[in-house]
């Protein structure tokens, strides 16, 4: 099961000892996470990482949450992320300034934890819904029919194996992306195994060959760092 990734944008410790507890206790599972303690570390974090969701603090320390929300809108890699805009506030008017300014839901403290789970949950579906709007995925000469499993590399079918499948599906969703090993294997894989880079370095060299020459070497090896798939 591929876990979805969560950053956290929360400065008070209280909150972030929640966060702690829901992620890696109670739905390891289903999610792993990220947290920011202000924005200029959110707004890295955003630049840097493969996200599915963030989960936003109205209140920070420097720029407030609406102005991260601002500048996440306005990059084109992380503006179809869906965001859970927490806070304090619980006007009508609060939340309408939150969902304006770009959040996709809105979420008063205190809350419980069972309704923290089930937006987010919300949100993913969304998300998955906008993703499946889109049933072939086409990209300099690599074309993916989602609904039949197909893929065609310069007209020639590919087979892949389910994590071959998964990995490349990483890849395309956030492509020129800097993805660490660690990360990859967490979303393909996403249990401990003792040769888990001899295995992810394996099926990497496989996804490569089946691609082919010109899309295996958009695949690239950053030394130290991870892997990227370059379209450009």
């Amino acid at each position: 099961m591929t876990r979805h990734q969560v950053l956290v944008v929360e400065d008070e410790e209280e909150m972030q000892g929640l966060y702690q507890r829901f992620f890696e206790q109670a739905h390891a599972a289903e999610f792993s996470w990220l947290l920011a303690k202000d924005a200029d570390s959110a707004l890295t974090r955003l630049a840097g990482e493969p996200l599915d969701l963030v989960i936003l603090d109205w209140t920070l320390p420097g720029l407030p949450g609406l102005a991260v929300l601002k500048a996440l809108r306005q990059d084109a890699r992380t503006r179809a992320l869906g965001v859970l805009m927490v806070t304090g506030r619980s006007s009508p008017e609060d939340a309408v300034e939150a969902l304006e300014g770009g959040a996709d839901d809105f979420l008063p403290k205190p809350f419980d934890e069972r309704v923290l789970l089930a937006r987010l949950r919300s949100l993913l579906r969304r998300r998955q819904l906008n993703m499946e709007g889109h049933r072939i995925y086409e990209l300099l000469g690599l074309k993916w029919d989602l609904d039949a499993d197909r893929l065609w590399v310069d007209g020639r079918r590919v087979r892949l194996s389910p994590k071959e499948t998964d990995l490349l599906r990483v890849f395309l969703e956030r492509p020129d992306m800097l993805h660490s090993r660690a990360y990859l294997w967490d979303m393909v894989w996403g249990y401990e195994a003792a040769t888990w880079e001899h295995i992810l370095d394996a099926t990497l060299s496989s996804l490569r060959r089946k691609l082919g020459p010109r899309w295996g070497g958009r695949l690239e090896t950053h030394k130290g760092k991870g892997f990227s798939l370059t379209t450009a």
